[in-house]
């Protein structure tokens, strides 16, 4: 029992530690890179949002905790100190947020379940035209679907329409809303910054740039539809009192954006830039060379003797 409450004040304290490190490092990347536009690419981006609280999860998950359970005996009788019980209690309430918001995701994704089937029943059309909501949205995370309001089909041309659904489809093959989702959720102190939000905000131009290239692909007439549709729904938007919305569902309108997608679409047929996904790809791989090289050097073992030294050291 000492062990299992030693582990989690320990494990929660270093997590929050670590991830105090990583959101620093975090915010000063996004400064510098942002700052000089040399990061546009949507996967770089949602790695660099994400970081902090991934790596701090895998090295008290993957480093910290199997050496602690290792070496730590079963009955101790060290004491903590209020800083140590600080930081703990910090990394519980950045935790209990991510559970929290998480648990929100997962509350209206079963909401939309319900209503896309009273709606659709147990067809799986191209869309779904669902009362309470205005204009075109991605919506739901694991499989997510794409949701038309009721007065889109009657206010877009059948090529309008296709194209908006074209660039949800989009969305969903990048699967943005599980991106989303997991900013959204992310445990960091990193999320709590100014330059956090603006790595979103970027984020969110560049997903709708690279869906609105896809939809159009390349073809002058599809990009001049898509445009259209844009204006068009964000007509609908204006008039509307509400609409059926949540934070980690893509919107086919955001207002900021209008002015730049429509003038990016209407210069012309803008060329897919064909990326592979290696981003998300090299960041896992790194975590992976990384974990395994602190094991093969021991770090584990230099970890849980620092934590031993802070325990007698700190307040």
């Amino acid at each position: 029992m000492r062990l299992l409450y030693s582990s989690a004040l320990l494990g929660l304290a270093w997590f929050a530690a670590i991830n105090l490190i990583a959101s620093g490092a975090a915010w000063a990347a996004s400064r510098v890179l942002l700052g000089r536009g040399r990061m546009r690419t949507p996967s770089a981006l949602a790695v660099l949002r994400i970081a902090p609280a991934v790596v701090s999860g895998i090295v008290v998950a993957a480093i910290f905790l199997p050496a602690h359970w290792l070496v730590e005996p079963d009955v101790t009788d060290e004491s903590f100190g209020v800083v140590i019980a600080a930081l703990a209690a910090s990394g519980g309430l950045l935790l209990l947020r991510s559970a929290s918001r998480t648990v929100s995701v997962v509350a209206a994704t079963r909401s939309l379940g319900r209503a896309v089937k009273a709606a659709s029943g147990d067809g799986s059309p191209a869309f779904h035209v669902l009362p309470g909501v205005t204009g075109v949205s991605l919506a739901g995370v694991v499989r997510p679907q794409v949701l038309v309001g009721p007065e889109v089909p009657s206010a877009l041309t059948a090529d309008e329409l296709q194209a908006a659904i074209d660039h949800e489809a989009a969305h969903r093959r990048w699967r943005d809303n599980l991106t989303r989702c997991l900013m959204y959720c992310a445990p960091d102190v990193f999320g709590w910054s100014a330059a956090a939000r603006q790595v979103e905000d970027t984020w969110r131009a560049e997903a709708e740039y690279r869906a609105d290239a896809e939809a159009a692909a390349g073809d002058e007439s599809r990009a001049i539809h898509l445009a259209s549709a844009l204006v068009k729904v964000a007509r609908l938007n204006e008039r509307a009192a509400g609409s059926r919305t949540f934070p980690v569902w893509s919107t086919f309108n955001e207002a900021r954006l209008l002015e730049a997608r429509v003038r990016l679409l209407l210069v012309g047929p803008r060329p897919i830039v064909a990326r592979a996904r290696r981003t998300a790809g090299v960041f896992v791989a790194a975590l992976a060379c990384g974990g395994a090289a602190a094991w093969v050097s021991g770090a584990p073992y230099l970890l849980h003797e620092a934590t031993e030294a802070l325990i007698a050291i700190l307040p």
